[in-house]
């Protein structure tokens, strides 16, 4: 058995994508996942299950699709997988001073090559931001000092711009999320 973090995709955002979370709790018991764990409505869970990421993540879009009537993105990380993203944070010294500032798209592969240049266009387009982006395989760290409600990091354009599907949280639900993983007693390797 295997603890996993299950970060969906746009779930109660903006009216789009409604799915309870104690919705998402019993589908993950009806799955036999153990443990299951909900954090805030934006569509976090901890579990443990057997079998790979892979295998767990189709069968959970897939009870999730039955549940809901719609397709529902799962991108799962295991705790080790959480651990090293905590670890590789470029902005760790601005997440200290504002979580809320620093986000991570968590990406369901790695981004494509032409990812860099497209998100430097971004970027370039829109120089009044002062957004930041640090791109890290299956990661992109985001570091907006002026807040993330007027990025233009959106989840079209991002997901656009990497070739992969991605789902953003911020520092502190990053943190929170692992913090959860830590009641299974399975080792951290970072």
């Amino acid at each position: 058995m295997r603890t996993y973090v299950a970060l969906l995709r746009a779930v109660n955002v903006g009216g789009y994508g409604k799915l309870a979370m104690a919705d998402f709790r019993e589908v993950m018991k009806k799955l036999g996942y153990r443990n299951g764990e909900t954090y805030i409505q934006s569509g976090n869970a901890v579990f443990d299950a057997d079998g790979s990421k892979a295998t767990v993540a189709g069968e959970l879009e897939a009870a999730l699709e039955r549940h809901t009537g719609a397709p529902v993105g799962v991108i799962l990380r295991t705790r080790e997988e959480l651990g090293r993203v905590i670890a590789g944070n470029p902005f760790a010294a601005e997440a200290a001073a504002d979580g809320s500032k620093v986000h991570v798209a968590f990406l369901a592969g790695q981004a494509l090559p032409t990812a860099k240049p497209a998100l430097e266009a971004i970027v370039q387009k829109y120089p009044a931001r002062r957004d930041r982006y640090h791109l890290a395989g299956d990661a992109i760290y985001f570091h907006f000092p002026d807040g993330a409600g007027e990025t233009k990091f959106t989840g079209k354009a991002l997901e656009k711009a990497i070739g992969a599907m991605g789902t953003g949280r911020n520092w502190n639900t990053v943190l929170k999320l692992f913090a959860m993983t830590e009641r299974s007693g399975e080792p951290v390797k970072q």
